[in-house]
């Protein structure tokens, strides 16, 4: 099997790209409400350490699912978007929906986030399809 680490690399760096959009001028301030973090708390956190390890996470993500893209053979924009869908509707819809249930989280949070993760993947997919 072989794998485009470049594509890999490039898939990795989308969910900043997305995620940039997502938590900012497009749904930034109804996060910060949904989470109850405030502006304080994120002139606070550690951003270089919390980046590091997003992205390593990103790269694993980004590569596993390179892996699928190639094992069944996915070349199209349309192909590589259901693959990333497929994965978001199977494992991570699923999880957040079901941690938010148990551990009484706001399902307004869940929403948002699960938005940003289904375009991620979806975009990620796409991505490693045609750039193979």
């Amino acid at each position: 099997m072989e794998i485009n680490l470049w594509a890999v690399l490039v898939a990795a760096l989308s969910g900043f790209a997305i995620g940039a959009l997502w938590y900012g001028p497009l749904l930034g301030k109804q996060w910060m409400s949904a989470s109850g973090i405030t502006v304080e708390d994120v002139r606070d956190t550690n951003f270089p350490k919390i980046y590091g390890v997003t992205f390593l996470m990103s790269l694993v993500s980004a590569y596993v699912l390179a892996h699928i893209v190639e094992q069944y053979d996915a070349r199209t924009v349309k192909a590589g978007a259901q693959a990333g869908g497929w994965l978001w509707l199977g494992f991570i819809l699923t999880v957040q929906v079901t941690d938010a249930l148990f551990n009484r989280g706001n399902m307004r949070l869940v929403s948002i986030d699960a938005g940003y993760r289904l375009v991620w993947l979806v975009v990620m997919g796409v991505i490693l399809a045609v750039w193979r």
